[in-house]
């Protein structure tokens, strides 16, 4: 019989995308942090930016989770970065039921919160309605009966006896609370998402956004019903740190900046130690066995990147040694010969791979995706295969690469559905992976080293 652990915690759950729940969240982040309390914050779905604001308001790293993504991996990741923490938040990703697709629950928000046994909080949009929101609720809460919709936050609300109307509308949930129109709550937004917080933080936003939700919901009542979440099933959670055999450089500012925590937890647990540095300030790479460039928006910093010429040198020679640099997105754009902003300005990039780059103004992809590994590579070996998710803005253009360490099965790739542009020692593609899917990765980058290691 497994053992069992406690872990307090709550989901935050929109009716669609746009109903406010990356707001709400940390509102009730930053009150419950407020009232001294350890706050763990995860999200749903592949999404870099929401953590990155979960992280300005409370002293822990926020996780991502996915059902469909990395299922094996969920729970472990969930129940390893909630160890001491009073309570858990989850930020849900699009609407409650929307996962996959249109017939399987992996990926949404809904499954996740069955896998974790967790109790919802679902938001809706009080815009446009009144009693007709109560239908709606008891649509969300009958359409799956095992999930646990423990109570309703309304958006966007016009009054005191709007919110009223609302709330006597509700059959067996509990209003939680009526949030009105408010200008300064929203976070701002850019072409990929929201703005990542450490490029422009903005602490008096939050507090703001703090007082309307200490003022508007019943944060207490919250905190109940997270607390009286049932035990879990404990896994084992496996030691992260088994001494270092390379160092792992990784580029992080700005310009890039999406990265999953757990991919550099799974690269410790394997022997890696992970070596920040920024490609837009600093001259050089540091001393290093591997580089790794996660997305971003270079596009914003191409000029900034282009001008340093030495860190664009330093990349390259490091390359050209056979040593192992891998790259996703943001990262590939960086390591092709040029690089066109959304201005139309041409920019010369490291020029590892030989093909150019440009930003349209028209998303090329947003899916997930199964990478079916057909080339070896410093990351995996053929006939592997792993799941991950693109989301880009950018098309190569001028491409004289022929080979390909991935077919994605979809044309969500560099070049219909090929992917991921590959050498002796370098890999860049559209993907995004997270290392939980198959830690396979983690383990023969790090090797790969090792293997390769000039120190």
């Amino acid at each position: 019989m497994p053992g069992m652990c406690s872990r307090p915690r709550v989901v935050i759950a929109g009716e669609r995308s746009g109903v406010g729940k990356s707001t709400v969240t940390i509102g009730i982040l930053a009150a419950l942090r407020s009232r001294g309390l350890a706050v763990q914050p995860f999200k749903a779905g592949p999404d870099f930016l929401d953590p990155m604001h979960h992280d300005m308001v409370v002293d822990r790293t926020s996780r991502n989770l996915d059902t469909w993504m990395f299922p094996g991996y969920v729970e472990e990741s969930f129940q390893r970065a909630s160890l001491g923490a009073d309570v858990s938040i989850i930020e849900g990703v699009m609407g409650f039921y929307d996962g996959y697709d249109g017939l399987a629950e992996e990926g949404s928000t809904a499954h996740l919160s069955k896998v974790l046994k967790c109790p919802v909080i679902l938001v809706l949009d009080a815009s446009a309605s009144a009693r007709s929101l109560g239908a709606v609720a008891m649509g969300f809460k009958e359409y799956d009966p095992k999930v646990r919709i423990a109570g309703v936050i309304f958006n966007h609300v016009a009054g005191r006896r709007h919110l009223e109307m609302l709330a006597a509308s509700l059959r067996g949930m509990d209003c939680l609370g009526g949030l009105p129109n408010e200008l300064e709550m929203s976070l701002e937004s850019r072409h990929l998402g929201l703005v990542p917080a450490q490029e422009r933080p903005d602490t008096e936003r939050y507090e703001r956004i703090r007082g309307i939700i200490e003022e508007h919901v019943d944060v207490p009542r919250i905190l109940e019903i997270a607390r009286g979440a049932p035990d879990l099933a404990s896994v084992p959670l496996d030691e992260m740190t088994r001494g270092t055999k390379c160092r792992i450089g990784v580029a992080k500012d700005a310009a890039f900046n999406f990265y999953y925590e757990d991919n550099f937890d799974i690269l410790r647990k394997h022997g890696a130690e992970i070596v920040p540095f920024s490609p837009l300030t600093e001259a050089r790479i540091p001393d290093v066995d591997g580089l790794y460039f996660g997305g971003g928006y270079p596009e914003l910093f191409a000029a900034q990147l282009s001008e340093n010429a030495s860190m664009l040198s330093s990349v390259r020679r490091f390359a050209e040694s056979g040593q192992p640099l891998y790259a996703e997105c943001g990262g590939l754009m960086y390591l092709c010969s040029e690089l066109k902003d959304l201005e139309g300005a041409a920019l010369p990039m490291t020029g590892i791979f030989h093909a150019k780059v440009e930003m349209t103004e028209r998303l090329q992809a947003l899916a997930y995706i199964e990478a079916k590994v057909v080339r070896d590579n410093v990351l995996s070996k053929a006939g592997w295969g792993i799941r991950g998710h693109v989301f880009h803005y950018s098309r190569v253009t001028e491409n004289e690469e022929k080979d390909y360490a991935y077919d994605l099965g979809r044309e969500s790739g560099i070049e219909g559905a090929r992917d991921g542009f590959v050498s002796d020692s370098s890999l860049a593609s559209y993907a995004h992976l997270h290392f939980g899917a198959d830690q396979r990765f983690a383990a023969r980058f790090v090797d790969s080293c090792v293997k390769r290691s000039k120190r």
